[in-house]
């Protein structure tokens, strides 16, 4: 009954989690809200004291907001090791974020928010985005896909709700934007109202950040598989260990100090020996001073092993907390889709045995076919012992030979399937440590391809509202419409191809984002026609790129195996980071020569590139190679170290034995 009880009131907390990282993401995925606060916050600071301020500058908060992110992610789980609670992590981080949204608003100049809300709630935002994921995942560990699913459509839905109700906060009134001569639109002149609301909407958004966070966090419970409590626990056994080494020591020294007064007592009477029935009484008294001394060298050896075992067990408690504290270092990731990465095990463990059955039965035909012309081909040994083979017995150890070598062969093919096994098995692992995976060119070729793959979406996600105007949809509420409805899709879109992947291949499901992409991309210029048109496009654009983002984890975790890929996931997003730099340069500098329709070929080029790039390259590095290196290596040294061991051991057994023989 306890036990039921218990169950129920852990699945509960589970849930509580659940909701409470839903509600966190939703109240921090303020990086894909820029796309609608652009032209407000643009339009607040040249109304302000910035006049020549652009669209276009305005844009670089965008990039610098996903470098912080990246930069913030690491931070996240590091805080959950500092603080013991995800939740008081999770209140700092929260804190910061939704304090950085208000500040933002008495900003004086445009450089100044773009310190404070991009950069430092960029980061704060970032040490916030996996620890919901993380906590959910220790909670439902068989509901991984799920979990990470929510959390992240929480984040993208944010641009969708208060995208609305920052637009419902600003602009009442549904006043329109008017041209200016940089080729933008901005609020100005008779609504230039909309941009004096700013302050107050950022101010409005940045206490509901703060009270919803705040609650939710409360709802993140512990966990006592977290991070970091395994070190904790091992620690503490250490200390103990350490403990009970110091007990064993003190009492080796008393013990040898007990042993030399005896020796000490024995000499000292001996010299001063002048009666025999002195003599009588000091060699009694040695009789019984030996065998007590015999008993002290026997515990003086029993605490010495005792201290040996106490050191070697320290020491690899010792190294059980440095694995312990490498697994948290790694521990970034491996928790953002593992459902993805446990599919992708699975396929590549079933493509793996097929290949090795195909192989191993190939070579056996091979092997049976040479068996057999060798036994038919003739040879002078035949001739020779042509009549000999016509003897029954000697056909019969003929026959006898050629079994025992097709059992060699067989033999020698299971132990290269053996060997085929622990290769694949080592290749699942990714890579021994970041420094070899930062050595490995297609690492920075998997990095350069997402750049190819998030161009277009960067681009959209950031433009959008301008690039509305350009095509005659001017209205502040149809493209805030359009904003919200980017949201949905940029949210919705990860749950939809997490379950995608659990049927179909990364690969594959990459592809087809890219074609969906360079479709867009050839075709977006054509729906200035239509509102609807252009409503379903920018649609179409970010269900592809949220598809990209949420599927930046299995990237990452099939290149560089499931720990270190966990970890090196930052730089995907740095890659993020350098996209949206991309984008931002070229509207800069090209939107008024060439204008956006000219800037969407660039991107059909880049998507191009990604499509030859992904069905050319094998994203696959053999890490086996160095594994058997590194196991190489270890037996050297454990055989070394065994012998230095067995050396001292010889020595120390030699010292004894010398001491033994020098007493008198």
């Amino acid at each position: 009954m306890n036990i039921k009880k218990q169950q129920s009131s852990t699945k509960i907390k589970g849930i509580l989690t659940l909701i409470g990282g839903f509600f966190l993401m939703l109240m921090n995925g303020s990086i894909f809200l820029w796309g609608t606060l652009n032209v407000y916050i643009t339009s607040y600071f040249r109304q302000k004291n910035d006049p020549d301020l652009s669209l276009s500058i305005g844009g670089a908060v965008f990039p610098l907001m996903t470098a912080s992110l990246a930069t913030g992610i690491p931070l996240g789980i590091k805080g959950i090791k500092l603080f013991g609670q995800a939740r008081y992590s999770l209140l700092l981080s929260t804190i910061i974020t939704s304090l950085m949204v208000i500040l933002s608003s008495y900003a004086e100049k445009f450089y100044q928010f773009a310190i404070i809300y991009g950069v430092i709630n960029g980061i704060a935002a970032g040490s916030i985005y996996f620890v919901p994921i993380y906590m959910g995942y220790l909670h439902f560990p068989n509901n991984r896909g799920i979990i990470s699913g929510i959390n992240t459509c929480g984040f993208a839905l944010c641009s969708f709700l208060f995208g609305l109700l920052f637009t419902n906060l600003v602009n009442p009134d549904g006043l329109q934007q008017n041209s200016n001569s940089d080729g933008y639109s901005y609020f100005d002149g008779d609504s230039i109202s909309v941009a004096q609301n700013v302050p107050e909407a950022l101010r409005k958004i940045g206490y509901i950040f703060l009270s919803v966070s705040v609650c939710a966090t409360q709802l993140i419970f512990y966990h006592p598989n977290q991070i970091g409590e395994e070190e904790k626990r091992l620690k503490k056994q250490l200390q103990l260990k350490q403990q009970e080494k110091k007990h064993f020591q003190d009492n080796l020294i008393t013990i040898e100090q007990e042993i030399k007064s005896i020796d000490l007592y024995n000499r000292y009477n001996l010299k001063q020996k002048q009666f025999q029935n002195e003599q009588d009484q000091i060699q009694n008294r040695q009789k019984c001073d030996q065998s007590q001394q015999d008993f002290l060298r026997q515990s003086q050896q029993l605490f010495i092993q005792k201290i040996k075992i106490s050191e070697m067990e320290e020491q690899v408690l010792q190294e059980k907390i440095q694995i312990s504290h490498q697994k948290d270092e790694q521990a970034g990731l491996a928790y953002a889709n593992p459902t993805l990465i446990d599919e992708i095990k699975h396929n590549s463990e079933k493509l793996t045995l097929k290949k090795d059955k195909q192989a191993i039965e190939d070579d056996y035909k091979k092997i049976l076919e040479l068996m057999q012309n060798e036994s038919q081909a003739p040879n002078k040994e035949q001739h020779v012992n042509l009549y000999i083979q016509e003897n029954d017995k000697n056909m019969q150890l003929t026959q006898q030979n050629l079994t025992r070598k097709e059992e060699e062969i067989k033999d020698e093919l299971k132990i290269t399937q053996k060997k085929q096994k622990e290769i694949d098995e080592l290749d699942k692992l990714g890579a021994p440590n970041i420094l070899l995976a930062l050595k490995q060119p297609k690492f920075y070729l998997s990095i350069f391809l997402v750049v190819l793959c998030l161009g277009f979406g960067s681009l959209i996600n950031a433009n959008y509202k301008s690039i509305a105007k350009d095509y005659g949809f001017k209205r502040d509420s149809f493209q805030t419409l359009v904003g919200s409805l980017a949201g949905i899709a940029n949210g919705i879109s990860r749950p939809v191809w997490a379950g995608l992947l659990d049927r179909f291949k990364f690969k594959y499901l990459l592809i087809l984002v890219i074609c969906l992409q360079i479709i867009t991309s050839l075709s977006f210029q054509a729906t200035n026609q239509s509102k609807a048109f252009f409503t379903i496009w920018v649609f179409i654009v970010h269900f592809c790129f949220g598809g990209v983002l949420g599927m930046l984890p299995v990237f990452s975790a099939q290149l560089n195996g499931v720990k270190i890929g966990s970890q090196l996931f930052g730089f995907y997003w740095y890659g993020f980071s350098i996209a949206n730099l991309i984008q931002f340069v070229l509207v800069l500098k090209l939107q008024t020569l060439i204008g956006f329709n000219n800037i969407f070929y660039i991107y059909f080029g880049q998507l191009v590139v990604a499509f030859i790039i992904m069905n050319y390259f094998q994203f696959k590095i053999e890490w086996s190679k160095f594994y058997m290196i590194k196991k190489k290596e270890v037996t050297l040294n454990t055989q070394s170290n065994e012998n230095i061991q067995s050396s001292d051991i010889n020595s120390e057994q030699k010292k004894q034995n010398f001491v033994v023989i020098a007493q008198p």
